[in-house]
């Protein structure tokens, strides 16, 4: 057990430290080139393979190489021998085949983390739902025997009882022996895969076994062997990772609501990875509908992660699946926009000021071509205002002057018809009606439509007047008519967009 824990620690030490003489393989292509992850499904391998060229991006597939199901051969009905053992527990009684309820003697192994909480006994697999510490002993709880599809027994005192290490996924993992006949099969069929990438995420698990750091490094000499031309990626940098890798990308996903933490962390990491002389990914971005839990992403949320890869002149994954892609309205335009920024960053266009201003946090970005020249924004994009629908007065606070975009979003029962917004300079209104589950966008063009929540087009509408905001505060109102269903009123909430003075660029 203790060896056990010594390996972990080891793996997370191997990260600060590196010896000053790495060899290097002479053929690893290192690069920072973003990349769109498949979503494993062979039938939509083509297609996005197709939208991945439309954004510039590489195809690359997560794998995880070591993974033994739980309806697996290695599993049931007889549990193999080779399944990865966190140490051994000692049980305090006989155990006949009935009981679901036992004790081993205490032990620092339920320190380690677990998932589904399984023991192997002679050939008999048990899950259990909790332990509890008692005096000098641990108590199973909710135990499940002849898990599996393992055939439940009768097992003595000195009966050994493994803790079985699993993983998030649900699965076990296997020693290195087993873990090298699965790497081997797995590496074979890569190879006749199409992927130009790929992703080896929980690169630490690898070293669970007794090798550690060497187990590591022979599954990484194996993918390699069997798919020399492939980039190879981790999200774990180690002394035997080092060579065989063509960047690190440590899978985190980001979001607009991590604004504080994404800089804090990326100047950090940035820093450290160019020290190591390793490419570094600034993370990934997931791309996905609506549902009753979130709003689709948005063109805004999308161009404020890519302002940050900018920023940091780092690439990145994207989880675009193939349907979202053929589901949200605006797929196109951010394929399309995803290509320009990685463009314009791959070809370091960016200059140093304008990176250093997009590592504000609380920046926003928007690129726009116009002919063969691209022009920077800096973008304001607003709270989103909650309107009681019958007399509405806000304060708008622009840090520009400049002509508005909007987003009026409707949710729960009935529509709204007629709305319009008053400010100081005039009055914009919108002749349509936005029913429940549809958005009123309202770009910078002074283009307006109706779409659902997924930004699909329903249909345009002609927007009638002024939509211009002084920079600082504005007096706003808002307008519109009202139709309820079943006695309730619709849910209406407006954004407002502003621009700044833009950064212009030719594109090379």
């Amino acid at each position: 057990m203790k060896k056990g824990l010594a390996i972990v620690f080891l793996l997370f030490c191997g990260v600060l430290s590196f010896a000053q003489d790495s060899l290097y393989l002479p053929d690893i292509t290192r690069t920072t080139k973003s990349y769109l992850i498949a979503d494993g499904n062979p039938k939509d391998t083509s297609y996005l393979k197709a939208k991945g060229q439309q954004a510039g991006l590489e195809l690359g597939l997560a794998v995880l190489a070591n993974r033994i199901p739980t309806d697996s051969k290695y599993v049931t009905p007889k549990p193999s021998k080779h399944l990865l053992r966190q140490g051994i527990l000692q049980l305090q009684l006989p155990m006949d085949e009935t009981q679901n309820e036992f004790a081993v003697y205490h032990s620092e192994l339920f320190d380690l983390p677990s998932n589904i909480n399984v023991l192997q006994i002679d050939n008999e697999l048990v899950t259990y739902r909790s332990t509890e510490a008692v005096g000098d002993i641990h108590l199973f709880y909710g135990c499940v025997r002849g898990a599996y599809g393992t055939r439940k027994s009768a097992h003595s005192k000195d009966a050994t009882v493994y803790k079985l290490w699993d993983t998030p996924e649900r699965t076990l993992l296997p020693d290195f022996e087993l873990q090298d006949l699965i790497i081997q099969a797995q590496a074979k069929r890569l190879a006749g895969s199409t992927y130009e990438l790929l992703i080896f995420n929980d690169l630490k698990s690898y070293g669970y076994c007794e090798q550690g750091d060497t187990a590591i490094g022979h599954f990484l000499d194996t993918m390699h062997k069997y798919n020399p031309d492939r980039i190879l990626q981790a999200d774990l940098l180690t002394p035997s990772s080092k060579p065989y890798l063509s960047r690190i990308n440590e899978n985190q996903l980001w979001n607009a609501s991590m604004r504080t933490k994404i800089v804090e962390t990326l100047t950090e990491k940035q820093e450290f990875y160019r020290g190591n002389d390793m490419p570094w990914m600034i993370g990934n971005f997931h791309i996905h509908l609506a549902d009753k839990n979130r709003q689709a992403t948005s063109m805004e949320e999308l161009e404020w992660f890519l302002s940050k890869a900018a920023a940091f002149d780092a690439g990145f994954g994207l989880f675009f699946n193939a349907e979202t892609m053929q589901k949200h309205g605006l797929a196109n335009i951010m394929l399309n926009t995803i290509k320009i920024w990685e463009d314009l960053r791959l070809s370091h266009a960016f200059t140093d000021k304008m990176k250093e201003a997009m590592k504000d946090p609380y920046s926003d970005w928007h690129i726009k071509k116009i002919g063969a020249s691209f022009f920077l924004y800096p973008q304001h994009n607003s709270r989103r205002y909650f309107c009681n629908l019958s007399d509405d007065h806000w304060e708008w606070n622009s840090p520009y002057t400049s002509q508005f975009a909007l987003c009026i979003t409707v949710e729960g029962k009935g529509c709204i018809s007629d709305p319009a917004i008053i400010t100081p300079n005039g009055m914009l209104s919108f002749p349509c009606t936005i029913s429940a589950g549809q958005y009123l966008i309202y770009d910078f063009e002074g283009s307006a439509c109706i779409t659902d929540l997924n930004y699909n087009k329903i249909g345009d509408v002609i927007a009638e007047g002024i939509s211009v905001l002084d920079e600082g505060k504005s007096e706003v109102s808002f307008t519109c008519k009202v139709k309820t269903e079943e006695r309730r009123q619709p849910n209406v909430t407006i954004r407002y967009y502003t621009h700044g003075e833009a950064h212009s660029f030719p594109h090379k």
